[in-house]
């Protein structure tokens, strides 16, 4: 028999049926070839193992959730070995999670964040071992420091390949930092590899970036105000991010260096180039200045205010892209020594085929002559710039048309 209430009390009780919806819609969940997805931040993520989360808990830092968080993802790896195996690595991981966790440097719940309550575990269940372990490994600045460098390294691969750390730990600083810190062994280890993958991912995105000053970060006052005590980055970090293009634009990155490279050959002044590249160079200008605009996953991770579509962007220059990487080709593939005979190894540089040679069919015919005018002045002992004085330059050489400062 049911019990009739009152309205007042039937709307409490509603009121809590809605609570009880919106807290179940953290823990919603499907799978999606052999992925996990759960919806969090109104939106559907993809999140890993669930004992790969920094569980965080910051309405009381005291409790040091991301300390036993961390300690019991180091836990269950391998069965705990690398606890004894790496301890100063362990320590560094474990130093890492507590200031993510007090100054606020994490990521926004995610895939990679979770509150205590939405998680499928209490942490603190090992509270009695992480303690003892603590007492016995102390965190100390030099940990804190490490912990650091190797999140900003792994914030440098995910702007230059949109991957952490990979398949194996990847990136000259990551690989340079574990090495220093902790030695060889840590280098070729899987339990370090299978650590690295979880807690790299735990730092914030936008702040990291932002301290390694890669201009133009979408990040508001709040997590700018949390990242104001991070501390600077050495400036070899900092440089690092133009050492390469952001994820997502290698070809254009590609082909201003063979450009570059072919440009300072001996006899580029000989070869003929009716490409318009000024595109190209104000293209290359803008991602060097901009490298963030131009990420792959710029607007996905809503990293600045105006991300470039890179399909769009393919498609606006697909054409003028496959002219020059053909062009680079018939050179590098009719002469010698070009200095950028690695390239021939290159996947994305065509390769000299009958097709190729009939669609370029003049310009094939050209360089073939020029090169067996060039060796037979090479025989007699000639040298390169008496051959090219001998030769003639080109009214529009490749020399005259690469010019990318």
């Amino acid at each position: 028999m049911s019990t009739l209430v009152t309205p007042s009390e039937a709307l409490i009780i509603y009121s809590d049926h809605i609570l009880h919806q919106i807290d179940n819609l953290q823990k919603v969940e499907y799978n999606k070839k052999g992925r996990k997805y759960r919806f969090v931040n109104n939106t559907f993520q993809r999140i890993r193992q669930e004992d790969k989360h920094l569980i965080i808990y910051p309405e009381d830092l005291s409790e040091k959730l991301s300390f036993y968080s961390a300690f019991s993802i180091l836990y269950n790896i391998n069965d705990g070995d690398i606890l004894s195996q790496f301890p100063s690595f362990c320590s560094t991981i474990l130093g890492l999670a507590l200031k993510l966790e007090e100054n606020q440097w994490y990521e926004p719940e995610n895939s990679s964040i979770i509150h205590l309550r939405h998680s499928k575990y209490d942490p603190r269940d090992l509270k009695d071992l992480a303690d003892e372990y603590l007492a016995e490994n102390p965190i100390d600045e030099k940990h804190i420091l490490m912990g650091l460098n190797l999140l900003m390294a792994s914030k440098l691969n995910f702007l230059h390949t949109d991957h952490h750390i990979g398949t194996k730990l990847e990136g000259y600083y990551m690989k340079y930092f574990i090495e220093l810190y902790f030695g060889q062994e840590a280098l070729v280890s899987n339990d370090v590899l299978i650590a690295l993958k979880s807690c790299v991912h735990w730092g914030n995105i936008k702040g990291v970036l932002y301290k390694l000053s890669v201009p133009n970060i979408k990040i508001d006052d709040e997590l700018k105000s949390n990242f104001s005590n991070f501390p600077d980055p050495i400036e070899e970090l900092k440089r690092n991010v133009y050492d390469r293009y952001p994820s997502g634009t290698s070809k254009y990155s590609l082909i201003k260096k063979s450009l570059e490279i072919l440009r300072e050959w001996e006899f580029a002044r000989l070869i003929p180039c009716t490409l318009d590249i000024s595109w190209l160079v104000d293209l290359c200008h803008d991602i060097e200045s901009n490298p963030i605009k131009y990420h792959l996953r710029s607007k996905a991770k809503d990293l600045c205010s105006d991300p470039v579509n890179l399909s769009e962007l393919n498609m606006k220059y697909g054409h003028a892209i496959k002219e020059i990487l053909n062009y680079i080709s018939l050179i590098i593939n009719v002469f010698e020594n070009t200095g950028a005979d690695f390239l021939l190894q290159n996947s994305k540089i065509p390769k000299l085929t009958p097709d190729l040679i009939k669609q370029y069919h003049g310009l094939y015919t050209n360089l073939i002559a020029i090169n067996e005018s060039i060796q037979t002045y090479l025989e007699k002992s000639w040298i390169a710039e008496d051959i090219v004085i001998r030769l003639g330059e080109c009214k529009n050489s490749l020399y005259n048309a690469v010019n990318f400062d």
